[in-house]
């Protein structure tokens, strides 16, 4: 290593301190808009349009991020959209009233988009960052990281806009995303995975990256994506119905009963993180598909019987359990997909994220409609029945894979720019 190059750990703990206090800001204004929104319009069904919007926003640049990733240098991407987030908080206090429910929309459209290139660009880097060896506990270090994130974020948010008003918490949530990217732009050893070499070939046509994509990842992989997009849409109905959940359940304090499921489960995240990055320690191996099934429909029954009125102690010991769960099981998910050669990598992650963005946003639409008709338990069991069926239909399909016969993948050498 030449007196100018960087330790290989400290670009990652740059990168993931970025990402902790990108997440936080990300999670600070997700409370703080929504309230924001409701106050200054008077309705919710504008407050679920700002949040539609993001949300959309999202799954739409899912699809166009891969090829960003992979023409564009990905630090200058997550800078960009740190400073563009941060710029548009600040533009949404100095503005006047008047303006800004229409500035809104602007912002749920730039959050939406700039935070899903932001994971994008993450994931398909990190393993030319840290290296086969160190995948798998680089990303649970990432799940821990934004374990404590989500607690901060979610736990500062009331507190910053009861205490000091909007406005104040949203200039600390924009300075949250301006040391988010001084942060990046101190990692010089993250480049662009460079183009194999040889000539140049013609490039897909329009809208021929995704069926050029398919047939090269392997069958396990996609069908990973597809449990985890039936997963996500499980999830949205506990964010959805938790409300209500809280309200029924403790109706002279329904904040302290959604804080009591919602902080263990984001411990069980920060403890399923921390101790996947000690067992992952100097290996190799990817991510286990039977691992991620099983965790995956570990998590679903967790969450169901966390809404079927158990004890408060036992609410919040399901709550961690089902944290654990999830937390392994999107560690396990997430460097299975970062196995595909470099080349394919941005693109396979647009797409993974577009999925998963996908089956929540439909997910909170059928679990809002439905818990009109039905209690916070049917529709909870319901939708993360449906994802434990699909976990279930994958470990099933996985175990009849004969093991002898790998998914045969062409290798690429990464080419680091200089």
């Amino acid at each position: 290593m030449s007196a100018t190059e960087e330790p290989p750990a400290r670009p990652l703990r740059l990168v993931i301190a970025a990402h902790a206090v990108s997440t936080y800001g990300s999670f600070l204004n997700m409370v703080a808009l929504g309230l924001f929104t409701l106050e200054i319009t008077g309705s919710a069904v504008s407050t679920g349009i700002f949040m539609a919007v993001r949300l959309c926003a999202g799954v739409l640049m899912g699809l166009v991020a891969g090829t960003l990733v992979s023409r564009y240098a990905r630090a200058r991407l997550m800078i960009g959209g740190d400073l563009l987030s941060a710029g548009a908080l600040v533009l949404l206090v100095a503005m006047p009233s008047a303006a800004q429910p229409t500035m809104l929309h602007a912002l749920a459209v730039l959050l939406g988009g700039s935070q899903t290139l932001w994971v994008v660009a993450l994931r398909s880097g990190l393993p030319a960052l840290v290296g086969p060896d160190d995948l798998a506990r680089a990303n649970a270090n990432l799940v821990a990281a934004r374990s404590v994130a989500m607690l901060l974020g979610f736990g500062s948010a009331g507190i910053l806009v009861t205490l000091f008003g909007y406005h104040a918490a949203f200039l600390l949530d924009a300075t949250s995303f301006v040391v988010s990217a001084l942060l990046l732009s101190a990692v010089r050893a993250w480049r662009v995975v460079g183009r194999p070499a040889g000539p140049p070939t013609k490039g897909p046509r329009r809208g021929a990256g995704l069926r050029r994509l398919l047939p090269s990842v392997a069958p396990v992989i996609l069908a990973m994506i597809a449990v985890r997009s039936v997963d996500a849409f499980g999830s949205a109905s506990h964010n959805v119905g938790l409300p209500v959940y809280a309200n029924l359940a403790w109706p002279d304090a329904p904040a302290a009963f959604a804080a009591l499921f919602t902080t263990p489960w984001a411990v069980g995240s920060l403890v399923a993180g921390q101790w996947y990055a000690r067992r992952a320690a100097g290996t190799s191996r990817p991510g286990s598909p039977r691992a991620f099934g099983v965790a995956t429909c570990t998590m679903s029954l967790l969450f169901v019987l966390a809404f079927a009125g158990p004890p408060i102690w036992l609410v919040a010991v399901l709550a961690l359990a089902a944290g654990m769960a999830d937390g392994y099981a999107e560690i396990s998910y997430t460097t299975r997909l970062q196995t595909v050669e470099p080349s394919r990598l941005p693109q396979l992650m647009g797409l993974a994220s577009t999925a998963q963005n996908a089956g929540f946003g439909i997910g909170m639409i059928v679990s809002a409609f439905a818990l009109d008709r039905l209690t916070p338990l049917s529709v909870v069991a319901l939708a993360h029945g449906l994802a434990l069926a699909a976990a279930g239909a994958f470990l099933i399909s996985h175990a009849r894979t004969p093991a002898h016969r790998p998914h045969r993948q062409r290798t690429q050498e990464v080419e680091v720019a200089p």
